[in-house]
Formats: structure tokens, sequence, C-alpha cells
């Protein structure tokens, strides 16, 4: 039971799905982020049909591209693509660790936020078009979002936390060592039953992985921790990979 309402508060937090305003329970805070791969599966699914409905219409290809593009991001309520600008600010600063942990919480968007989002969409644009115009199976997009958020869910369970205070501390408290095993076997059930489903066309999600645990250990040798906006910009990057990796795997 309380793994159900830990579920729809995280859905609630991290979706714009909408859920019961009474949903909320210091008592669930534990597996908010457990419960946070499904709501990816969720995104997925939605991203996965949205797509589909898109890729048969008579729409101009490249209209059709820049809403697949932002499918993802809208149905999470842009809540990640937030922490990658953040966190872009942050790390290209090439500030003491004081100074980027200062900007990391700032609210304000700077320069090198602006233009790590714009290198960001451009590349996802590109690699969307390709994946369309080859007719690659979009099947693949019903895996990306929970692949990327069995990581960071891993990385943040298992890390200090860069903030004393905040969201992903606050998850953090009450978690066992359970709550990542489960995670863990959610991880190898998607590439199972990707590998399953999608035979070699699977392999990108491999290579997103990869790149979001080496982002992981980057982003905590920059902060010497982990964080909701470094969390975010790890799922931002890991599904930018997967898309790029299947646009490149012919």
């Amino acid at each position: 039971m309380r793994f159900i309402k830990g579920f729809i508060m995280s859905l609630g937090m991290f979706s714009i799905i909408p859920v019961p305003k009474n949903s909320w329970g210091d008592k669930q805070m534990p597996f908010v982020m457990p419960a946070l791969p499904l709501v990816g599966a969720l995104i997925g699914l939605g991203w996965y049909g949205l797509s589909v409905v898109m890729s048969t219409l008579s729409a101009p290809p490249v209209i059709s591209c820049a809403i697949i593009l932002f499918i993802p991001f809208i149905l999470s309520g842009f809540v990640h693509l937030d922490g990658y600008m953040d966190t872009a600010d942050a790390v290209f600063s090439r500030r003491s660790l004081d100074e980027k942990k200062l900007i990391l919480k700032d609210p304000h968007t700077g320069a090198f936020a602006v233009i790590a989002l714009a290198v960001l969409l451009i590349l996802q644009f590109c690699a969307v078009y390709t994946i369309i115009g080859e007719l690659k199976n979009l099947l693949v997009f019903a895996f990306i979002p929970v692949i990327s958020r069995c990581i960071v869910c891993i990385a943040a369970l298992n890390m200090e936390s860069v903030f004393d205070s905040g969201y992903n501390a606050s998850f953090k408290n009450g978690t066992k060592p359970g709550h990542t095993v489960f995670i863990c076997w959610l991880l190898l059930i998607c590439y199972a039953a990707a590998w399953f489903l999608l035979g070699f066309a699977a392999l990108p999600l491999l290579i997103g992985t990869a790149v979001g645990f080496f982002m992981v250990c980057y982003l905590y040798s920059q902060f010497r921790g982990i964080s909701g906006d470094l969390c975010g910009c790890i799922i931002t990057i890991t599904e930018l990979s997967v898309l790029l990796g299947m646009a490149l795997i012919s």
C-alpha cells in the first residue's frame, strides 16, 4: 500500500499525469525513488504511442519530428530539462566547488544553460528526424525513460547528496538496500523485454546506459554528490544518447 502511494507521489512530482490532491505523505517518501522507473514506463508508453500516431499522419516530417522530440519533455513537465539547464550553468562556469553549488541552486537562467539547451534540441531533432526518415523501430521509445530513471535512482539512493536539504535528500531518507535491488531488477527486466521484442535494435539502450553511468561518475566528481538537478541532467543526456545511437546504428 505504501509503495502504491509512493508511486502516486512520484507520478505527481515527475509527470503531468494528474493525481489525487491528498496523495502526499511523509511515510511514503522512501518509495518515491523506487517507483520513478514505473513513472518512466508510463512516459515511455505515451512517447511510443504518440510517436506512432505522428509518424503515420500526413503532417510534414519536420513538424512531426519536432512534436515527437518534445513529447517526453511535456509528459515529464519539463522538470528534468530544467535540471539539465541548471547543471550546464554550474559545470561550464568552471568555478570552485562551493560556487558551482550556489549556481546549481540559482533559479536564474544563464548563458551556458541557453547554449546547452540549443545544442540538446538540435542534436535531438537531428536524431529523431533520422529515426523517422529511416523507419527505425519506435518501440525503443517505450524503454528509454525507464532506463534513464533506473540509472538516476541507483545513483541517488547510493551516493551522497550535494545538499543536506531538498527533495533528493528527503527521498533518500528511510530507504533500504532492498529498494536499490528492486530498481536493479526493473532495469534487468527492461533490458530483457527490449532484447526479446527488438533484438539488435535494442543496442542503443546499452549505449545510453553506458553514457548515463559515465555522467553519474562525472557529475559526482564535479559536485561531490548527487542532487535533483544533476539527476535531471543525467536523464536528459541518457535519453539523447539512446536517440543518437538509434540514428547512427544502421
